[in-house]
């Protein structure tokens, strides 16, 4: 029987194999007898895959509603940029503008102050201010002989004197600085009343023909004279800062700081007319 078996083995379990199939398709009844052996076989041999689909699945769910929400994120951040961006340049025009109505308060209120009739200018262009010592230095304002400005026309800010009108066209003019070296100015020392001649000297100025024994001190305020026929008298020119003994042992050496800081105007006034004493004087002359 054995050596049957052996022989014909192939045979024997084909039919064990058959017979076992037709037992499990004749069991209708769910979970039972070979069925659920074969259930619970595939269960377990299926687990690991469904653990690992279930896992790449949570992956790519979690780097999708991830990339989704970085997407999200970006977004919000440019249309927060922008909103800041926008925010930013509307705080710098207000700026701008409370900085220059700051600035034509001043200037109107200079005006309704001035005994004298000024027009108002805006600043174009502010030229010669490189390197060197003796560099021309002059402004480009927005009015001209149109606005009745001529040639010789003192040129001030709330804070002082800028300089002179050395050239008109019709919509423009050229202003020498007093702090260009070919400007002069006929000044006194506010506390001491002495004379001297104001000269520019790169951005500084230069108080000449003090005496040595003639009292000027550092922090001592300078004014125009009157006496130039240009400038009124009384308009602030400057602050001595430095006070040495002259080289010629004559003069002293002084320096003086303007009033004005050239360098941020960005409007000035334009005097049409001399100081009213000027006047008087002029038309006592005529009659003598």
């Amino acid at each position: 029987m054995l050596s049957f078996v052996k022989r014909h083995r192939i045979i024997v379990a084909s039919v064990i194999f058959c017979l076992l199939s037709l037992h499990l398709a004749s069991n209708r009844k769910k979970g039972t007898g070979g069925e659920a052996i074969v259930r619970y076989s595939l269960s377990l041999a299926a687990r690991p895959i469904q653990i690992t689909l279930a896992s790449v699945r949570s992956r790519v769910k979690g780097m999708w509603e991830g990339y989704i929400y970085l997407v999200g994120i970006k977004e919000e951040n440019e249309a927060l940029n922008k909103k800041m961006y926008a925010l930013l340049e509307e705080n710098n025009r207000l700026k701008e503008e409370i900085g220059l109505n700051e600035r034509l308060r001043d200037l109107l209120k200079f005006k309704e102050e001035s005994p004298y009739p000024v027009v108002a200018a805006k600043i174009l262009s502010l030229n010669g201010f490189g390197t060197g010592e003796n560099w021309t230095r002059t402004l480009t304002l927005d009015r001209g002989t149109i606005s009745g400005i001529m040639v010789d026309m003192p040129v001030v800010s709330t804070q002082g004197v800028i300089g002179r009108v050395i050239e008109t066209l019709k919509h423009t003019s050229t202003v020498l600085l007093l702090t260009d070296p070919r400007s002069d100015i006929d000044v006194i020392i506010q506390r001491t009343r002495i004379h001297g001649i104001v000269e520019g000297g790169s951005d500084k100025l230069i108080l000449k023909y003090i005496r040595q024994f003639d009292d000027v001190e550092t922090g001592d305020m300078v004014v125009t004279s009157g006496l130039s026929g240009i400038f009124p008298k009384g308009l602030q020119v400057g602050m001595v800062t430095r006070v040495e003994k002259g080289e010629d042992n004559i003069f002293r050496y002084i320096e003086v700081n303007p009033s004005t800081d050239l360098r941020r105007l960005e409007e000035v006034l334009v005097i049409t007319q001399g100081s009213p004493l000027s006047g008087i004087e002029n038309a006592g002359n005529s009659g003598t």
